[in-house]
This record gives structure tokens, sequence and C-alpha cells, in this order.
């Protein structure tokens, strides 16, 4: 898979935005200590929050945008979460892991993301461009899951590592969502045939 979304992001080029190559080198590291992994954290959610914004709104299928939109709402919500957390734990406190993943639950969620599924055959079919932003969000999607399970490999605090674990869950889901957008503008009725046995974790 490509990392490269032609005609949305060109992620070789520096005035462009490269939410795959972060500023600093946090993300490569093969292990981090609970500061520094909220650090690049909340860098990467940054990152997520400002390509699905910056895509949606260049989006020219209408059902694009609605996804891209949901996406970058839950990545804000993740960005608020984990500074929550941040801060607490700067302050020699870290027991409001639970909270802030109900937190995290309580935004749109599974019900949202079914009506979007449900108006999802009015949809006009997907441009170039849509579809390769699509590949990109998979592709960042997988690289945060693969952080996250890093993250909570290594993490000392049991909250961190419970938040961090909720946070794998997350961009599972979110990569499943964008893999099913994919499925559709590529195989429509595939897509419809499979859909009866999807289920999206709340």
């Amino acid at each position: 898979m490509s990392s490269r979304a032609e005609g949305i992001y060109d992620v070789d080029n520096a005035n462009e935005l490269d939410i795959l190559q972060p500023k600093g080198d946090l993300m490569n590291r093969t292990s981090l200590h609970d500061k520094e992994a909220l650090v690049a954290a909340i860098e990467m959610e940054e990152r997520g929050y400002t390509f699905f914004k910056n895509t949606a709104g260049k989006a020219e299928n209408s059902f694009a945008r609605e996804v891209f939109d949901f996406l970058a709402g839950e990545e804000l919500r993740h960005i608020e979460a984990i500074r929550r957390f941040q801060e607490d734990y700067l302050k020699g406190k870290s027991d409001n892991a639970e909270g802030l993943i109900e937190r995290i639950k309580s935004g749109k969620g599974v019900a949202a993301l079914e009506q979007l599924f449900a108006e999802l055959a009015k949809s006009a079919p997907a441009t170039g461009s849509d579809l390769d932003a699509y590949k990109f969000a998979m592709d960042f999607e997988l690289k945060g899951e693969a952080f996250y399970k890093k993250a909570e490999a290594g993490a000392k605090d049991l909250n961190a590592k419970k938040l961090y674990g909720f946070l794998v869950g997350e961009e599972r889901k979110h990569f499943k969502i964008v893999e099913s957008c994919l499925a559709y503008f590529e195989n429509p009725s595939e897509f419809f045939h499979q859909r009866e046995k999807w289920h999206f974790e709340a």
C-alpha cells in the first residue's frame, strides 16, 4: 500500500501535512517511557485530526466528507483525553483512565456510523483523489495501532497501559471504517453482501 495520497496530500513535500513522519523520533523508538509516549500520542492524534479535517474539506464525495468529519471528531476526543491524562500524570496521579475512556465512548459512536452507512447507497462514486485519501487514512490508522501497541507493552503505569490498550481498539475500529468505505467504492455489491456480517465495537 502506498503511503502517498495523490491529489490530496503529497507526504514527500515538506510544505504539506506529513502525518506519517512526526517531527521528533519518539514514534520510531523501540520503547518509550510513559511521559514520552504521551507526548508522541498527542502529536500523532493532532496530525490525524488535521489530516481528516482537511481531507473532509477537500473531498468531492459527500459520503467521504461525512466519514472524514466523523474521524476528525474521534481524533479530537482522543486528543482531549490524552491531554487530560498527561496533565494528571505530570502531577503524580493517573487514576482517571476509566473516566477518560468513557468520555471517548460517549462521542457519536456506532449510531452515527450506522447512519452513515445507511446513506452510503445514495452517495455518488468516489473520485480518484477520495480513494487515495481512504488508502492513506488506512495506512495512518495501522501505524497508530502499532504505536499504541508499543506504548501499551512498554507502559509502567497501569492506567496508562489501560488507556493505550483502549486506543489500540480505537485505531483498529477506524481502520475497519475506512477499509469498509474503500470496499464499497471498489465493489458495491460485495460491500452490501459482507455488511450483514459486520460488527463495530462501541
